[in-house]
């Protein structure tokens, strides 16, 4: 039996009528939900549990918000028991929000960890917004910049300067490799370079285990060394693929793969 044309649907839109196009809100939430959809990551994947927990406390976040704003709705109207509901809404709210900053960072790390595992171009849109992130010229030069502070600090201490917070590395240690630390800045100012090199450098400024922050010089010679050819990897990859004839090293430009 065929519908009647006067039958809506839910959303308001003429049954048998194209879809229509979200814009504002419903096109946020549309692109959250396809990021959700990790194609080719299997479920029991760190990146996937890490996006699944993101997105339930995001949830989670957004109903206690309503909640909050409906108190305050309610409160402003005359009703005094949104008092109460107010002050426990706000409070859940607070916690939720360093709860989803933790999960941001978590997933950030797994999206890392996806990155040095050598699949920065999986077709994901969390992978790859990471990875334009890491390639950006900003990110780059801010990374260079602190591996050059590092080895000027480490090569002329400042004996008489009184500091506030210790410095994330051991100077004794990183004054026998400033060259090095030089040498991979000017690497990352210039040239080609691969996300997974990027984000090796990145481990190695920031992380609390880098080997900057140990007293072991011989591992610390051995990472820089790993990083340096990492970063050059990009450059021999892309010389190969132009001699093959295939696409480029950048995954936006390769035909097979389709954006999000």
């Amino acid at each position: 039996m065929r519908r009647p044309a006067f039958f809506h649907s839910v959303s308001g839109r003429r049954a048998g009528s194209p879809p229509r196009r979200r814009r504002g809100f419903g096109a946020w939430r549309s692109g959250v939900h396809r990021e959700g959809q990790l194609v080719g990551v299997r479920r029991d994947h760190p990146l996937a549990r890490a996006t699944e927990d993101l997105r339930c406390t995001a949830r989670q976040w957004n109903h206690v918000a309503a909640v909050l704003a409906g108190s305050v709705i309610a409160r402003a109207q005359g009703g005094r028991w949104a008092s109460g509901l107010i002050c426990s809404a706000s409070g859940m709210l607070v916690a939720l929000s360093l709860l989803l900053a933790v999960r941001v960072q978590a997933r950030r790390d797994r999206v890392i960890d996806v990155i040095l595992e050598g699949s920065e171009e999986l077709p994901v849109a969390v992978v790859q917004r990471e990875r334009r992130r890491l390639l950006s010229d900003r990110n780059r030069a801010g990374l260079a910049r602190s591996l050059e502070e590092m080895a000027r600090e480490a090569a002329a201490p400042r004996t008489g300067r009184v500091r506030l917070v210790p410095p994330l590395f051991e100077p004794p240690i990183v004054a026998h490799v400033a060259d090095e630390l030089r040498d991979l800045g000017a690497v990352l100012r210039g040239g080609r370079v691969t996300a997974r090199g990027v984000a090796s450098v990145e481990r190695l400024v920031k992380h609390a285990t880098s080997p900057l922050n140990g007293h072991d010089l011989a591992a610390l010679r051995e990472e820089l060394r790993r990083v340096r050819r990492l970063l050059k990897e990009r450059a021999q990859r892309h010389r190969g693929k132009a001699r093959r004839g295939r696409c480029s090293h950048t995954l936006s430009r390769c035909p097979g793969w389709r954006q999000s």
